[in-house]
């Protein structure tokens, strides 16, 4: 039961849009009207400058991070799990369900997914 509560909380973890969010609400402006079309950090960039897209960046860092560190915590001597959720935190990033599955390209969740395992797995 553990192992759904986390990977169905890590996918959902990935599907929360930060980027739609931050300046949907901050700026009153939809981040997919410039460039691609897509919600993460290279249209937040475009659309209201770097201040912002670096605080994408550490936002999304920390989402990919979260999913790997509560996999972590539900079943600290199962490393596979911590694998899966951080895979789902990424396909949740790629297809969010609350954007009709039109996400971003996840390079900010990748890295702290990647973080996150690597601190995993040499602190056991």
């Amino acid at each position: 039961m553990d192992d759904l509560i986390d990977y169905l909380g890590s996918y959902l973890i990935g599907s929360i849009p930060i980027g739609f969010l931050l300046l949907k609400v901050m700026k009153g402006m939809d981040p997919r009207k410039k460039g691609s079309g897509q919600s993460g950090l290279t249209a937040v960039w475009k659309a209201a400058g770097p201040s912002w897209g670096v605080l994408l960046l550490l936002l999304d860092i920390l989402k990919g991070a979260s999913a790997v560190f509560m996999a972590h915590k539900l079943s600290p001597t199962d490393p596979p799990d911590m694998v899966v959720a951080g895979f789902l935190v990424l396909l949740g990033d790629e297809f969010p369900v609350f954007l009709k599955f039109k996400g971003g390209r996840s390079m900010g969740t990748l890295a702290g997914v990647f973080v996150a395992l690597l601190f995993c797995m040499m602190v056991k």
